[in-house]
């Protein structure tokens, strides 16, 4: 320090004020200021000498703090001490240690010296291998020995221990292995301490058993010695596969444990441990154990804690023995499913009552979510054995599905909703526990459906309209949950079909339809949601249509129903087009009726008007076809009429926008109320569009010339102007917003997959000039040139000729434009990332594009931006770059002329090409770059003979990052990749060297 001035050396007495600081209130830069320099106290020279000045004082806390500083030192310095002051340090710890336990009071600093002594075990195992033995003479004699005197007499000083001593000496054990069942003992390292420990799992178990009989029981002590019993399970667990000797010194202790459970005091800790062992290590018990475990769980006070469960009673201990119970059955479940015993089917018959207690499920019931798991444990193990053997050679199995069915009959009643007021006082996460619940109990029924097939469905069936008929409204709503859950399982199974027409022919619907005003909305939504689960029923059956969708129809206006209904209705109309085409005018008429007495939220209109579109599309003859569509376009420019006046008069008021209670203006609440009916308008447009796609199920003429070559009707295409001038108009009106672009997008691509005339297929032409009409300060320009990669994709449906390559090269250069607006790649990566997308495939198609360009001038830009893309650090822009060279490289296989274009043009470029995947190879690229990067060096080395000098002469560039790598590794690193000639085996390699040239330190990576 200045002036040669010394902080003085603080003296025992000043640390120890430091240490009582931290106890005391004080400011937060006090305490922080204390423990830093408590933190350097440990890290002194000193250090072993404070603690052990520390330790003789008198206030607890501060010997604490003397043993932390011991553990401190053990795992920091260990390697520093020699074996005559490890030997001496353990006689301190020891001497402190018990002086500590025969003080009594509290046991804060006894539990930290006991820590202490197990770091160093762990540290010098050799200098302490009989620990065990040698603290059960040194607490039974009182006295301290050497840890080498003769342990004869351990039987004799174990009888000696008092409770208090015995729990002393499990603390130390309890430290010892968990602490060692941290450490990797596939290393030689640490062979000393693994042999250390088979020494003294024998006498461990002996002071368990000790502690777990005294006379008069201690609390405290038994409750030890389970949880060190419990430390020796997951050791032995650890190393069950490598040694038996620690599970079979533990198995004779499980017995005591069980017995253990029915005294009060034992009960919590061994139910955990049992517990714990059913669930993560049940090879560790016996068939004994399991024997005595069925006996116990028998016993009357077992069947107390049984029946307080079901009287509601979710108390901790009835909660833990609830989880033993299922522990237990999860452990033994292909024994209790193949029993034909009265004791083990008493259990399961316990088991399925623990499905039916009192209390809401995870609001009071904490037992019936684990319950359910063991249920569905059982329903997919029997399921597995029932189907892998012939069910009549099982004789068991009727009664085993017997326990199933009553399972799930008691599951299912447990997930009916309470009343609206006992619903009210639940808070969130009681609300998102029960319905979680809930699909756990669905997640049942579709197991149990794989196992009893469609009478499961025929049970719900009845059920359902049985509550209708009653008007149990909750029991129908849990009712039609249970039913819906079934949807996916019984979509192959035309047998379940007669239980669905009971269902959908019943009463329901007119139910639904509002004839009861009290009907809970709930009730309505999980029971409209049945029609879109079973689709597929109402295709085979297409006379139930017209009540379901009029049902759907009539909810549209509930916004609280609005979501899943309109979702109904485009599923619906859309698979059972080809039976409601002829209803198109009905469909219209309905859409005019309802758009003129009701506002529609955005989602509702945009789903319906899509299942509209559906229906219409199906119409065989055109013009009824385009006369359906010019209508639906009208109920559209009904909205964009409403845009075009809030524009000119943003305050005027007239026909509401959305209902004001709709989820779209809460996502929307930053959004002018033009822009938000723009948006909705052509969200309508992009559902219609998607809806008049041809179906994929329509079959394809492989060897027919495209319908897309042939002329369109002037009426077709004057609907197409019309759709396109929309387009247009709102595209003008809202120039910088991305959703209107995403949505234009969304529309245009609708029409790239079809391969005839339709109203979405514009004239290639007419979407290239809208492309062409966006720069690069456009709002998401990139989104703009994904779209013309589909564009470019779609083209082929045309036919090669001079248009289309006219059209692609129109293109090209657009692209090359936009890109010359960047300062460079990293500037916008997602332009990048899909011009060079774009470009490439381009290539794949129309190769001439690029090579034969004239000027040439944008070819070389192009290629200059991607070897900059390249060596550049953002992923997507590099990815692209590195999907496009491989697509360039392998053009060498081409025919001629395009051949030897490409070849020219690599006595340039591919030296470029080398330097720069050398860079990302020498150490540039990321890990998760290489396989992608690893393409074009494959083709370079495929194609080109002149590539293995590009490549050294790469390596041997100052730009090189790999500096250390001498010549020899980088020429047999290129000898590598050429003996492969463009295998698979060429990324190991190329990763190996970029491990070499990142430096060790990376290996992790490989």
């Amino acid at each position: 320090m200045e002036g040669g001035h010394h902080e003085p050396e603080l003296t025992t007495e000043d640390i120890e004020a430091l240490i009582l600081t931290l106890y005391r209130p004080n400011p937060p830069d006090v305490i922080a200021a204390t423990q830093k320099k408590l933190t350097e106290i440990q890290c002194s020279p000193h250090s072993w000498a404070i603690a052990r000045d520390l330790l003789t004082r008198a206030d607890e806390k501060v010997r604490f703090h003397g043993a932390l500083i011991i553990i401190v030192k053990l795992n920091t310095e260990s390697s520093t001490l020699g074996d005559h002051n490890a030997g001496e340090l353990l006689t301190g710890l020891l001497d402190w240690y018990m002086a500590s336990v025969a003080h009594g009071g509290s046991v804060l600093v006894s539990r930290k010296l006991s820590s202490a002594l197990a770091t160093y075990l762990i540290h010098f195992p050799h200098l302490w291998r009989r620990f065990v033995p040698h603290l059960v003479q040194c607490m039974a004699t009182g006295k301290l020995v050497a840890p080498e005197t003769s342990l004869a007499r351990f039987p004799e000083h174990l009888e000696c221990l008092d409770p208090v001593r015995s729990r002393a000496i499990l603390w130390v054990i309890s430290n010892v292995v968990d602490d060692a069942a941290k450490v990797d003992f596939h290393s030689a390292h640490n062979s000393e301490l693994y042999e250390t420990l088979r020494l003294n799992v024998a006498e461990s178990t002996a002071v368990i058993w000790k502690s777990l009989e005294y006379v008069q029981p201690d609390p405290k002590a038994d409750e030890e010695a389970i949880r060190c019993l419990q430390s020796w399970v997951w050791f032995s667990q650890k190393l069950a596969a490598r040694d038996s000797l620690f599970i079979d010194s533990l198995r004779p202790l499980i017995s005591a444990v069980i017995a253990g459970l029915s005294t009060n005091d034992m009960f919590q800790p061994t139910v955990e441990l049992l517990t714990d062992i059913l669930t993560n290590f049940p090879s560790l018990l016996t068939s004994e154990h399991y024997t005595l475990l069925a006996d116990t769980l028998e016993k009357a006070w077992c069947v107390n804690y049984y029946q307080r469960l079901q009287q509601g009673d979710f108390e901790f201990d009835a909660v833990q023995f609830g989880q033993l119970m299922l522990a237990y059955g999860e452990a033994r479940v292909e024994i209790l499913m193949r029993s034909e015993n009265h004791q083990d089917h008493a259990l399961l018959g316990k088991l399925c009552g623990l499905l039916s207690l009192n209390g809401h499920p995870v609001v009071e019931d904490r037992i019936f979510v684990p319950a359910v798991e063991f249920w569905s444990t059982y329903v997919e193990t029997l399921t597995d054995e029932v189907f892998s053997n012939a069910e009549s050679s099982i004789p068991w199995a009727s009664t085993a599905t017997s326990f199933v069915l009553e399972a799930v009959s008691n599951s299912w009643q447990r997930i009916i909703y309470p009343d609206a007021n006992e619903l009210s006082q639940w808070d969130n996460s009681d609300r998102i526990g029960f319905i979680d619940a809930r699909k756990d109990v669905a997640d049942l029924l579709q197991s149990t459906y794989a196992l009893t097939g469609s009478r499961l469905l025929v049970t719900f069936a009845d059920l359902l309209i049985s509550a209708v008929s009653s008007e149990d409204w909750a029991r129908l709503e849990a009712a039609a949950f249970c039913l819906g859950s079934l949807a996916d399982c019984a979509k192959e199974e035309p047998q379940s079909d007669e239980a669905l027409n009971s269902v959908f022919s019943s009463p329901l619907f007119n139910t639904l339809r509002g004839g009861h005003t009290l009907l809970p909305p709930r009730v309505r939504q999980t029971c409209v949601s049945l029609i879109e689960r079973y689709t597929e029923f109402f295709e085979r059956y297409t006379e139930l249509l017209p009540p379901a969708l009029n049902l759907l129809f009539s909810l549209v206006g509930d916004t609280t129903l609005s979501q899943p209904i309109s979702r109904s209705i485009l599923r619906l109309c859309s698979s059972c087009r080809h039976h409601l085409h002829s209803e198109t005018g009905a469909f219209l008429d309905e859409y005019q009726r309802m758009n003129a007495t009701q506002t529609m939220e955005c989602e509702t209109a945009e789903k319906v008007l899509g299942g509209i579109a559906s229906v219409a599309q199906a119409l065989e003859i055109e013009s009824e076809r385009l006369q359906a569509l010019r209508k639906i376009i009208g109920f559209v420019e009904i909205d964009l009429q409403t845009c075009h006046a809030l524009i000119a008069s943003p305050n005027a008021t007239g026909r509401p926008i959305c209902p004001p209670e709709s989820r779209c203006l809460d996502e929307s609440f930053d959004e002018s109320p033009a822009l938000h009916i723009g948006i909705r308008v052509l969200r309508c447009l992009s559902s219609v569009a998607k809806a008049f796609q041809i179906p994929a199920e329509r079959p394809v003429e492989i060897d027919g010339n495209s319908k897309l070559e042939k002329e369109k009707s002037p009426q077709l295409a004057d609907l197409q102007r019309h759709i396109f001038d929309i387009i247009v108009q709102l595209q003008r009106a809202f120039p910088q917003s991305v959703e209107i672009v995403d949505n234009i997008c969304s529309i245009l691509r609708s029409g790239f997959s079809e391969t005839e005339h339709g109203p979405f297929v514009f004239p290639p032409r007419q979407i290239a000039e809208y492309l062409f009409s966006h720069t690069t300060h456009s709002p998401r320009i990139g989104a703009l040139v994904k779209t013309a990669c589909s564009f470019s994709s779609s083209l082929k449906q045309y036919g090669e000729g001079s248009m289309r390559d006219k059209l692609l090269a129109d293109l090209f250069n657009w692209t090359i434009g936009l890109l010359r607006g960047l300062s460079g790649p990293e500037a916008d990566p997602e332009l990048s990332h899909n011009a060079m997308d774009f470009i490439t495939r381009v290539l794949s198609g129309a190769p001439q594009v690029l090579i034969d360009a004239h000027p040439f001038d944008p070819s070389e830009f192009f290629f200059l931006f991607t070897l900059q893309a390249l060596d550049g650090k953002e992923p997507l822009p590099k990815m692209a770059s590195a999907g496009f060279w491989a697509h360039f490289l392998q053009l060498a296989g081409n025919p001629p002329p395009v051949q030897h274009r490409v070849i020219d043009l690599m006595k340039t470029l591919g030296p470029l090409v080398s330097e720069s995947l050398m860079r990302n190879f020498g150490g540039n690229a990321s890990r998760s770059e290489l396989d992608k990067l690893s393409e074009p060096l494959k083709k370079l080395i495929t194609w080109y003979p002149a590539a293995p000098g590009w490549l050294e002469s790469a390596l041997e560039q100052v730009s090189f990052p790999g500096s250390h790598l001498n010549p020899r590794e980088k020429a047999i690193f290129v000898k590598k990749l050429v003996s492969l000639r463009g295998s698979r085996t060429t990324t190991q390699v190329a990763r190996d060297f970029w491990l070499a040239a990142r430096g060790s330190s990376f290996a992790y990576a490989s």
